[in-house]
């Protein structure tokens, strides 16, 4: 079994502590080093060839994703993972054109990583699936588009934690006309739970 070195460059110490104990637990990996900065990181690659380094998107005052596109031409046999507390719409990363190995969210779970860590193993580029699209944002934004007046008006009610019968009395309309504008609402967001409808209206 080929047993894949790697290297992690995180300023968060408990996360990478996290999957620090995650590697020790499998028998294909070995953890060369933890770096909390790019000068320490760039420090332990000078002297230690790795694998894999799992490189955190923010690393203040530096863009993890300018620093990928430079690692990647220095250590070209090196496979990166981005690893992000952010969306990639949130960072300006068109997916199409990654340059990474691997994108992982930190709110994935462990699972994620080892699906990661495998993909990376077989020169497949892995992309977490808890990632938002570009196109699924656009398309519930579109969808928001399309609610009436009266549909975002009770949606506000909803949120206050109005029952059908009280928004009826607050608007002034009959129980069943309320209960069909909320079918409608759910159609048009594709969710008839109320809490996924609240937050595909807030964007959350």
């Amino acid at each position: 079994m080929k047993k894949y070195s790697i290297g992690i460059t995180d300023d968060h110490l408990l996360f990478a502590e996290g999957i620090s104990n995650m590697i020790a637990n499998r028998a294909d990996l070995n953890l060369s080093f933890v770096a909390a900065t790019v000068p320490e990181m760039l420090a332990f690659l000078a002297k230690t060839p790795i694998d894999f380094l799992l490189l955190d998107v923010n690393l203040p005052p530096f863009n993890g994703l300018e620093l990928l596109t430079e690692l990647k031409q220095r250590y070209t046999e090196m496979k990166i993972m981005i690893l992000s507390m952010y969306q990639p719409a949130d960072i300006s990363l068109d997916l199409m054109t990654f340059k990474g190995d691997a994108y992982v969210l930190k709110i994935s779970g462990k699972h994620i990583l080892e699906e990661a860590f495998d993909a990376m193993s077989k020169g497949i580029i892995y992309l977490d699936p808890n990632i938002i699209s570009k196109k699924t944002q656009e398309d519930a934004f579109t969808q928001q588009l399309r609610l009436t007046k009266r549909e975002k008006e009770i949606i506000s009610l909803i949120a206050e934690g109005k029952t059908s019968k009280e928004i009826a009395g607050l608007l002034f309309l009959s129980e069943l006309t309320i209960k069909t504008h909320r079918k409608n609402i759910s159609e048009k967001l594709g969710t008839n739970n109320v809490a996924n409808l609240l937050s595909k209206i807030s964007g959350k």
